[in-house]
């Protein structure tokens, strides 16, 4: 009997915790500042992407466009320095972040093109 209770205290302390953890990083990823700077990011890659796109091939736009806008997303990381995350949580932030905008950048990319082929 004393299991069971233990086991489900237990579990119940550790479902409360995540609870609150992710509570918290929701909150962290609503903040104006962070969502200003992501967007910043987005606009840069993609507008670079699409610069790129119309003097180069479709693949290296979509591998220098986010190079060219790297300091944006480095003071994203600084943002997340800053807080109580740790630092393989950060990286996995950031990988997610960019493999984002990477998604809009293929479309992005590939629809300039289609413009020029059209032509």
């Amino acid at each position: 009997m004393k299991v069971i209770f233990l086991t489900s205290l237990c579990l119940f302390f550790i479902a409360t915790v995540n609870g609150q953890e992710f509570g918290q990083t929701k909150q962290f990823f609503n903040t104006p500042g962070f969502k200003k700077m992501k967007l910043k990011y987005e606009q840069c890659v993609l507008s670079k992407g699409e610069q790129f796109a119309k003097v180069s091939t479709p693949s290296e736009a979509i591998k220098f466009a986010p190079i060219a806008c790297k300091r944006e997303i480095l003071k994203i990381k600084q943002f997340f320095l800053n807080s109580a995350f740790k630092k393989t949580v950060i990286t996995a932030l950031i990988d997610s972040i960019k493999e984002g905008v990477e998604i809009d950048l293929v479309n992005i990319v590939y629809k300039e093109r289609l413009k020029y082929l059209k032509k």
